[in-house]
């Protein structure tokens, strides 16, 4: 399944949430994740699935934008999730 590292990763803001660890630790968490989402969808991985003699190829620049796109992502949705479970922990608890 497409993106299932993404979903699993969301696991982690629940538990902090419940447990009542930090927001920077959720933070970086999401950002831990989003560098693993990036790392597991690089280049050299994507070209290896591409006809031969297919060249794909991104500046330095446009990978660090695409990077924090991506760990944006990351941390408004880890945040939501973070914020959800910490409400409903409170009113459970």
């Amino acid at each position: 399944m497409l993106g299932i590292d993404a979903w699993v990763s969301l696991f982690g803001p629940a538990y902090f949430a419940y447990a009542g660890i930090t927001v920077p630790v959720m933070v970086t968490w999401a950002i831990a994740c989003a560098a693993l989402a990036m790392w597991n969808n690089r280049e050299s991985r994507r070209q290896a699935r591409q006809a031969p003699g297919a060249v794909v190829s991104r500046s330095w620049r446009v990978s660090i934008g695409m990077f924090v796109l991506v760990a944006a992502g990351y941390i408004a949705a880890h945040s939501a999730v973070y914020l959800a479970v910490r409400h409903f922990a409170r009113m459970w608890l």
